[in-house]
């Protein structure tokens, strides 16, 4: 009997949730006449439009000036820039003395096969790693060829971003201008 009672409940629900109703459609006024009656119930003593932004002008007025102090030096940016390049890294280690031996044999191996190069070694130390790096480059074309070169030996080499020596730049070497 509680089954048949609550069956019936069931069906009365649905049938009342299903059914359609009606909705009153009330005419809606224009924005204008929105406005008007809005201004007319609360005055503010202003126009309130000046004071809208709208997604056409939200960013175009604003200009944000940078106070002199925080713009950059012109001077630093040009002596930065005459010194950015790439450098070939093949280890970065804690050892100090496995890469002091790395810089030996690397030395040693490019001065025996690949005389067309003769590349600065540096030895840098950002803590807690001693990095060996080669060559100086402004281009990285100009280090990935050597790079190439490099990886027959030290297969782990990669070309990196780093501040290079301007007046020591590394150049392939013709060896037939230095035969004559």
């Amino acid at each position: 009997m509680v089954r048949h009672f609550i069956l019936a409940i069931s069906c009365v629900f649905a049938v009342y949730g299903c059914s359609t109703t009606e909705v009153l459609k009330e005419p809606v006024p224009e924005e204008a006449e929105t406005r008007e009656s809005m201004t007319e119930e609360f005055h503010f003593g202003f126009d309130i439009d000046d004071f809208r932004i709208r997604p056409t002008d939200a960013f175009f007025s604003v200009e944000n000036e940078i106070p002199e102090i925080f713009q950059p030096d012109s001077t630093l940016i040009s002596e930065s820039a005459r010194n950015a390049g790439f450098r070939i890294q093949i280890i970065s280690s804690q050892d100090v003395r496995e890469v002091e031996e790395l810089r030996r044999k690397f030395n040693q191996w490019i001065f025996e096969e690949i005389p067309q190069y003769d590349p600065e070694t540096y030895i840098l130390f950002r803590q807690p790693f001693f990095r060996l790096r080669v060559g100086n480059f402004r281009s990285r074309a100009e280090a990935i060829e050597f790079n190439n070169i490099v990886k027959r030996k030290f297969p782990e080499s990669w070309v990196v971003h780093d501040q290079i020596d301007p007046e020591n730049i590394t150049h392939r070497i013709s060896l037939e201008s230095n035969a004559e």
